[in-house]
């Protein structure tokens, strides 16, 4: 899952990566430009959008397949109904 950190004062942006590094690059951010100290408004935050499995914004074949099945069947027995 990917992570960003942010300092607002800054307005600088580390790239994404894992939250072990941005928690590097808020730590080197800290040392180089404010003297160590925490500047107001930092945050490391997740990526819009990013999910923790890189597959996980899809839909799984089985699924769509057990989906497209369960309508087959919900079809089937609407027209024996039917007549």
């Amino acid at each position: 899952m990917p992570y960003v950190y942010r300092c607002r004062r800054c307005r600088a942006s580390s790239p994404p990566d894992t939250r072990r590094t941005a928690e590097a690059y808020r730590q080197q951010h800290r040392d180089t430009e404010h003297g160590g100290l925490a500047p107001d408004g930092e945050s490391i935050v997740r990526v819009p959008g990013s999910t923790p499995d890189p597959d996980g914004r899809y839909v799984s074949t089985g699924a769509m397949l057990g989906g497209l099945a369960l309508l087959a069947v919900a079809e089937f027995v609407v027209r024996l109904w039917g007549r």
